[in-house]
């Protein structure tokens, strides 16, 4: 049962889309984006018939964050109380994203799950194609590490939101690069077809996307993972799922603000 909770939150919520389109590392054009600050959904998380805890995906956002215009895109992932004996998660995700240039200039990660404790910090330095990677793990010490990026490259919970500025059609396949901790992997995203699928929150015609791993990685070695995605203009995640050692783990969309 170890990790099955953040499985799901750190594979599915935070890197379960990943849709740059091929022609993105340019200047973007101006994007119009379809949420706000102020926008708060909340997830139940559940493994089998249990519930297994929750999570949360926000906005806010900094209109001088290092002279840049920014949204803060915030996740919070939070085991039951009832589900922490057989492993306890306490997860905080942010990542600032420029809102004009539209790549990632800082992410941040709190990861506490069970005895693993790590704080991850991640500076891009987009005009020069570097990223500078600090880690902190409990028992293991620091480590720092200068990467390579391509250009206009995003963390995943950047990439997240952008993909709800896209105009998927079923049948895409978008091969893109994103940062994963120290690393820069290719992922394809495949857009399968439109469902509708009923959650707590109520019921939605959605796209039905998987994120695979190019050339191996997470997503192969943990199983396959699909989001459903709203298929409005908005693109609203209402519910992931991924396939775990031992069955599966659902995310549904309990409730949420959204303007």
């Amino acid at each position: 049962m170890k990790k099955t909770l953040t499985t799901l939150i750190i594979f599915t919520i935070i890197s379960i889309i990943w849709g740059i389109e091929e022609n993105t590392p340019g200047k973007p054009e101006a994007i119009k984006y379809p949420f706000s600050a102020g926008e708060f959904l909340h997830f139940t998380v559940s493994y089998g018939f249990m519930t297994a805890g929750y999570a949360t995906i926000e906005v806010h956002e900094n209109r001088n964050y290092n002279g840049r215009d920014v949204f803060i895109f915030k996740t919070t992932a939070r085991s039951r109380r009832a589900f922490d004996w057989i492993f306890k998660v306490r997860d905080r995700i942010e990542s600032y994203f420029d809102k004009e240039k539209a790549h990632s200039l800082r992410h941040i990660k709190i990861l506490r799950e069970g005895s693993y404790h790590v704080d991850i910090d991640i500076e891009y330095d987009q005009e020069n194609l570097k990223a500078y990677f600090n880690r902190k793990r409990k028992g293991r010490g620091t480590r720092n590490a200068e990467i390579d990026i391509p250009e206009n490259v995003m963390d995943p919970l950047s990439s997240l939101f952008y993909v709800r500025t896209l105009d998927l059609k079923v049948g895409d396949e978008i091969l893109i690069p994103s940062t994963d901790n120290a690393k820069v992997y290719d992922i394809k995203v495949i857009v399968h077809k439109i469902e509708t699928v009923r959650v707590p929150a109520g019921k939605f015609k959605c796209f039905v996307v998987e994120p695979v791993m190019a050339d191996g990685g997470v997503f192969k070695k943990d199983g396959k993972v699909q989001v459903w995605l709203t298929a409005d203009e908005k693109k609203m995640p209402v519910k992931m799922e991924t396939k775990v050692y031992i069955g599966s783990i659902t995310a549904e969309l309990g409730w949420y603000i959204s303007e």
